[in-house]
């Protein structure tokens, strides 16, 4: 075995917890923010399609999740997806290293091989599923490169699509967009009910549509007109953006202070079938 006794039985270990298993909102990353030092702001966002909470290591990657998460095309999001091969063991990356003539990443405190891992497995709707290494523009070094190599030849060997994305291919207004209104998808934290979203939704729209107010200005004047904690009617307008209620225009930044850059309020279903029958 090319792995010595210390990484055969983190595996077992770690494989025994159930870490790199699973979908949706049993998925279990195979690292946690303590087994990994990142590069900035740890991010730890509850995950719309799973259920769960996830981990991010970096701004980047967290901006990433959030265009993945908002994506109407994509079902499931896995991150730090271990490389391990059916005996869940590091023995094929290994090869692969040695296929390629480059040394196989190594876990730099204890000087052993490390399991390798690709940082998102997206799964689409359709079933087909993209594995994606996520690496800031200026850190892909010869090195990063060699690994990735590595990455790439794992996931052809099983029908899977291998992408690099970097800093530069995040559209930055629409990411920071979904940060600002991604935490009130559920309400339930909030205790505002389905019949305040409602009657709010109703009185905004009228005044949200003609884009000449600012954001604050109406959720305030609501806010006075229910008799509603400050700030309940801002958080239900964040809530209709990120549950595609209301249909903004995502890269232009949303900034409270400013008209809201609303492009269109779908219709209803309900409404159109009342339509129809009357």
């Amino acid at each position: 075995m090319s792995g010595n006794s210390t990484i055969q039985s983190l595996i077992k270990r770690w494989i025994k917890e159930g870490k790199g298993q699973g979908s949706g909102e049993n998925y279990k990353p195979w690292f946690t923010a303590k087994q990994v030092s990142s590069r900035g702001t740890t991010h730890r966002p509850k995950g719309i399609k799973t259920g769960r909470e996830h981990l991010f290591l970096s701004d980047w990657e967290y901006f990433y999740f959030l265009l993945s998460d908002w994506s109407d095309i994509v079902s499931d999001i896995r991150e730090q997806f271990p490389l391990l091969d059916e005996h869940n063991d590091i023995e094929e990356t290994v090869e692969i290293a040695k296929q390629l003539g480059v040394e196989h990443p190594i876990e730099p405190t204890k000087n052993t091989l490390k399991v390798m891992t690709t940082d998102f497995l997206i799964t689409f709707f359709d079933g087909t599923e993209v594995a994606v290494s996520f690496k800031p523009f200026k850190l892909v070094t010869e090195r990063e490169v060699e690994k990735m190599e590595i990455e790439r030849i794992y996931w052809e060997r099983r029908g899977i699509q291998w992408e690099l994305v970097s800093d530069k291919d995040i559209p930055l207004a629409y990411a920071k967009n979904i940060d600002y209104t991604h935490s009130v998808h559920d309400l339930s934290d909030y205790h505002i009910s389905q019949v305040t979203v409602a009657k709010v939704k109703r009185l905004m729209e009228p005044l949200i549509i003609k884009r000449n107010s600012k954001l604050t200005e109406i959720t305030n004047e609501i806010d006075d007109r229910l008799g509603l904690e400050p700030g309940n009617s801002l958080t239900i307008a964040r809530h209709l953006i990120i549950t595609k209620k209301w249909v903004v225009n995502m890269e232009e930044l949303i900034e409270p202070n400013k008209p809201l850059p609303i492009l269109q309020i779908p219709v209803e279903k309900m409404e159109v079938q009342r339509k129809h029958a009357n």
